[in-house]
């Protein structure tokens, strides 16, 4: 193994430049250099499990076991490589496999005063790869650019998708059924939802409590249905005009769900990711 190094200067700042980086959507977009159809299964935060994998028609995997190493919004993130999976199969022990294992691919993301920011990529590879690597990188370097002119969407809609064992029927009741609502909709540990009033009908309101466990704070989320298929997709339109998609993708491991959202603007893209995530996975499990 041999590290490379490139970097390219884009005309965002840190904060775009990791949505970029981040969400699935761009995501697929800027790696089709390196394998077409890739995609990640897992989220960026220190010490979480994450997958690059291109998924075959039946829904077998092909790709890098890997984890978050470190992660620190939005200055660097560190994946390291510690395993292989081919044809939905986890391999750790092959020659291939510890051969990348464990290997390190290190984003860093260095603000300008200009506004600007220097994406700078660290990469073990097998030294006969390297030229091929710095080539592909340097491709998706130019895909990143094209994705922030032309898309309009980054740091404007946030992706996010989490995998389920359960089959989509089960999701959607536990979507739209307000004692099941109550058992999953919350960000973290200290926050609850003890209330949920659900109207399923094109036109119909959801009000949802979302407060602190302490009664320190609490708020009313709500929105108006726009669109309802059962256990295929879900679209609102939130209180203060926001449009969300829910969608239920099945598989033969059960169901993808994968929800968009509009960014608001009171806290920043990272926060919103997080707590949005960590909503979508109670939903998940």
């Amino acid at each position: 193994m041999i590290r490379i190094h490139l970097e390219r200067t884009f005309k965002v700042g840190p904060e775009l430049l990791w949505e970029l980086v981040v969400d699935p959507d761009h995501y697929r977009f800027w790696t089709e250099t390196f394998s077409k159809g890739s995609e990640f299964k897992g989220d960026w935060t220190k010490g979480s499990p994450i997958r690059f994998v291109v998924e075959d028609k039946d829904g077998k995997e092909s790709g890098m076991l890997s984890e978050i190493a470190e992660s620190q919004w939005p200055e660097f993130i560190s994946i390291r490589h510690v395993g292989m999976v081919m044809n939905g199969v986890n391999d750790y022990d092959s020659p291939l496999a510890r051969g990348w294992s464990p290997a390190f691919e290190n984003y860093r993301f260095i603000p300008k005063e200009d506004g600007t920011c220097i994406f700078e990529v660290e990469q073990d590879v097998p030294e006969e790869q390297a030229e091929e690597f710095k080539g592909n990188w340097e491709k998706s370097f130019d895909l990143m650019a094209i994705r922030l002119e032309n898309s309009g969407s980054v740091g404007k809609v946030i992706t996010l998708r989490e995998k389920s064992r359960n089959r989509p029927e089960v999701i959607w009741e536990k979507l739209v059924t307000p004692e099941n609502i109550m058992s999953w909709n919350y960000a973290s540990d200290d926050w609850h939802c003890p209330n949920a009033e659900n109207n399923l009908v094109i036109g119909g309101e959801f009000h949802y409590e979302m407060a602190a466990k302490d009664g320190s704070e609490s708020f009313d989320f709500w929105g108006t249905y726009t669109e309802i298929e059962a256990a295929k997709r879900l679209y609102f339109e939130l209180g203060d005009g926001r449009k969300v998609r829910i969608n239920l993708f099945e598989k033969p491991y059960g169901c993808l769900i994968e929800e968009r959202f509009e960014a608001e603007q009171l806290n920043n893209l990272h926060l919103q990711r997080q707590g949005w995530q960590n909503i979508l996975k109670n939903l998940a499990r």
